[in-house]
């Protein structure tokens, strides 16, 4: 039987093997948006491959901001619909 690599959901440490990035720093990069954030399945954290490589190549739109930057473009922009601008 043959497995795929890179395995198509990672837990932190293959995930850290992959990417060569420490844990602590997919973790930040996770809150900063420039990873996806984990599925977690009965308490296991597991990163879709796919996902992480769309985030790498810049593909995935969370690339550009920080999860707090893109709220607040998406504030300022319903506030100047809202305000007919």
């Amino acid at each position: 039987m043959s497995l795929p690599y890179p395995p198509p959901y990672q837990d932190l440490a293959t995930l850290a093997e992959h990417t060569t990035l420490a844990p602590r720093t997919i973790e930040e990069w996770v809150k900063l948006g420039r990873l996806p954030a984990p599925k977690v399945r009965e308490g296991k954290r597991l990163w879709k491959w796919k996902e992480v490589e769309r985030y790498l190549d810049g593909d995935a739109g969370a690339v550009s901001a920080a999860p707090d930057q893109e709220a607040t473009r998406i504030r300022e922009a319903t506030m100047r619909i809202a305000a007919g601008k």
